[in-house]
């Protein structure tokens, strides 16, 4: 195949083909799950209210409102891609409460900003590498845990922000041998039992931790207590339920340890995952492949080879999935909000992910998207005995 287009002379064919047909994709998905398009890439997502908070490729977080579809604020001030957010709400002692926006980054930092106004108010450093995600643990104090490719898992002490001072550094593990990417918790029904925390890092490993629910004075409060086996290679994504855990993983796998144990096989990598709440007996998957998966939970022993349905709309790898729950017309509705490297947010009814939207598209070939006369010379050259 022969072009005159300078962009594409160091391509292989089959590039030329995938970004054609990458095109041909968005331009038929561009109002398929309702989308909200950001422009930047989407690496994180969290959902209060009305608002999703995003995390972005382009160095900063957004807070955008999904009813209007308004971006409200963008939080810049990273030196690199922004990977993960969470939200406090600090009770103040000399001023009204004001929430807190934490986000991390691959510029080493937390950064705490004043989610209404934008303001950044304290840059937290200490981790040697990028910050991979941020989690906000219910503890008495509360405490942030940050985990980095440095290999560590990191406690903050959010205490002070009350009387306007930065949060403390209280405890740095360094268990994990490889990249740390993800972490989630559980609380347990009884309050004078520990919190279960989960660390997964870029080997597969996923390390069980407890930590007391009152955290009296202790300069180390997360304590490890056993590894959970499972993946071949980096884990994506955690997320808890009450009788378990799911890990969404790059071993083209998602998995559940619980009893009993379940494993949806993917045809690429697993870049995310989301439990429903009870009463709502679904598993949603989010895939390198750009593709949402809808399994049942009803029955793990028996469900778990096909999905219910295949989603087929955003145009990158899904990264995060999000509840959003609302009132419209005196109803209580309840939608998901996915997440892409397409730089959308996409909103999603149930009945549009269990009876998905026909996409009108179909992917050529290279040779459909050939010529006559250049299928010709392709012809020739494959026959040439020289």
């Amino acid at each position: 195949m022969q072009t005159t287009d300078p962009s594409l002379l160091f391509q292989t064919s089959q590039q030329i083909a995938d970004a054609s047909n990458l095109e041909r994709k968005i331009e038929a998905a561009q109002n398929i799950g309702d989308p909200l398009k950001l422009g930047s890439k989407i690496l994180g997502l969290i959902i209060s209210e009305d608002d999703a908070w995003t995390a972005e490729s382009g160095w900063q977080a957004r807070c955008v409102n999904l009813t209007s579809g308004k971006t409200k604020r963008v939080y810049k001030g990273h030196k690199g891609p922004v990977t993960s957010i969470c939200l406090y709400q600090v009770q103040s002692v000399d001023r009204s409460p004001w929430l807190a926006l934490l986000t991390a980054s691959w510029d080493k930092t937390v950064r705490v900003w004043d989610a209404k106004s934008g303001e950044q108010r304290f840059v937290l450093e200490g981790h040697a590498d990028f910050v991979k995600s941020v989690t906000i643990l219910p503890t008495n104090p509360p405490l942030l845990l940050s985990t980095s490719s440095d290999k560590s898992c990191r406690l903050w002490d959010l205490s002070p922000l009350r009387t306007g001072d930065s949060p403390v550094a209280l405890q740095t593990v360094k268990d994990h041998t490889r990249p740390v990417e993800t972490a989630a918790f559980r609380i347990p029904d009884d309050p004078a039992s520990p919190l279960t925390v989960w660390t997964a890092d870029s080997m597969g490993v996923i390390k069980e931790w407890k930590i007391p629910q009152v955290v009296q004075g202790l300069s180390a409060p997360l304590a490890f207590s056993r590894n959970l086996p499972g993946h071949e290679t980096s884990v994506s994504q955690l997320a808890a339920v009450d009788d378990g855990l799911w890990s969404a993983s790059m071993d083209y796998s998602a998995m559940f340890h619980g009893s009993p144990s379940a494993t949806l096989v993917h045809p690429r990598y697993v870049k995310s995952v989301l439990p429903f709440p009870d009463g709502m007996p679904y598993i949603l998957t989010g895939s390198e492949d750009q593709h949402i998966r809808v399994w049942d939970a009803s029955n793990l022993e028996r469900t778990n080879k096909t999905p219910l349905s295949v989603v087929i709309g955003h145009c990158g790898e899904v990264t995060a999935f999000a509840l959003w729950a609302f009132e419209q017309d005196g109803r209580h509705e309840v939608k998901v909000v996915s997440a892409s490297l397409d730089g959308t947010l996409r909103r999603w009814s149930m009945k549009e992910l269990l009876d998905p939207p026909k996409l009108d598209f179909k992917p050529q070939t290279m040779e459909a998207l050939m010529t006559e006369e250049e299928e010709r010379e392709l012809a020739e050259l494959m026959s040439d005995d020289d």
